[in-house]
């Protein structure tokens, strides 16, 4: 997937760390940035032979030829891939911020990692503390109810979470204060 053709028009994407699951690329591990599905780019990821032991890929833009066509363009974000030399497969990757590509652009990021999808928001249910593309599979607990469906605000004495029942003067739960056939609770 990692084949591209070169370009005159280029913009450097520098990583701090590259990880699958927390740990560093191995040098016969490699980074591809695409284009939708064209490789726009590509580097065998062996830290040793980076400058300071920081990798980039060189991202290509369309320069006017037929072999460049559907590359980059100004403003275009690149989507990147990790391909596992040990696992034999392509991964989606995530970059730590996105960079809009722009000739001659040169810029450092914190790190890129394999992409885990799970639910990102920390105020669901199902928090993926791993996951760092929300996949929309979120879960959320009932209005007054927590994850484990307790109660989360008190029930009222019909016995219902969160309800506003309440007993009345003449000791009815949810009465309007007055004695069925009387005109008060004494009566």
């Amino acid at each position: 997937e990692f084949i591209h053709n070169t370009s005159q028009l280029q913009h450097f994407y520098f990583f701090n760390e590259v990880t699958i699951n927390g740990d560093s690329l191995v040098a016969d591990d490699w980074v591809g940035a695409f284009k939708g599905d064209i490789c726009v780019g590509a580097k065998k990821w062996d830290t040793s032979i980076c400058g300071g032991g920081i990798c980039e890929v060189a991202v290509l833009g369309n320069d006017g030829t037929e072999f460049t066509t559907g590359y980059m363009m100004t403003g275009d974000i690149p989507i990147f891939k990790i391909f596992d030399v040990s696992e034999s497969e392509y991964l989606d990757a995530v970059a730590s911020e996105d960079i809009l590509w722009s000739n001659g652009g040169f810029d450092i990021l914190d790190n890129l990692q394999n992409a885990v999808p799970g639910c990102t928001d920390d105020a669901a249910c199902n928090y993926n503390d791993d996951a760092n593309v929300g996949n929309g599979t979120c879960t959320y607990a009932e209005e007054n109810y927590d994850c484990d469906d307790n109660c989360t605000s008190g029930e009222d004495c019909a016995g219902e979470c969160g309800g506003s029942a309440e007993i009345d003067e003449c000791g009815v739960c949810g009465g309007d204060g007055i004695a069925v056939g009387a005109c008060d609770c004494d009566g």
